[in-house]
């Protein structure tokens, strides 16, 4: 996986949440998608503080900035929506995605 950082700022929160980029990149790709298709989901994460859920829908405003675009993995950006479209949502806290969300520099935010 990549080393380089980029972050999320959800709502109307100042503080971003770091991500890897090339999670983002695909958190980045589901997201979009669902949006597009006016479909909201939960996004799970961990933080300094903890475990945190955002739930994602196209009236919360949501930015991603990366140092540098990762490339698509559809493997994995397969897995990724098909957790998106699951009652769970795509948590990033589980087994399956434990590699690639590895961030150990999340800022906790408040929306």
């Amino acid at each position: 996986m990549g080393d380089t950082m980029g972050h999320l700022t959800y709502g109307n929160s100042t503080l971003p949440i770091d991500v890897e980029d090339e999670t983002l990149t695909h958190v980045r790709a589901v997201t979009l998608t669902k949006l597009r298709r006016n479909e909201s989901f939960a996004l799970t994460l961990h933080t300094p503080s903890g475990v945190e859920t955002l739930w994602v829908q196209a009236a919360i405003p949501l930015r991603f900035v990366m140092e540098e675009e990762s490339p698509i993995d559809r493997a994995l950006l397969v897995k990724m929506m098909n957790a998106a479209n699951s009652s769970g949502g795509l948590d990033l806290t589980r087994a399956e995605f434990a590699e690639v969300a590895a961030a150990p520099q999340l800022h906790a935010m408040s929306a």
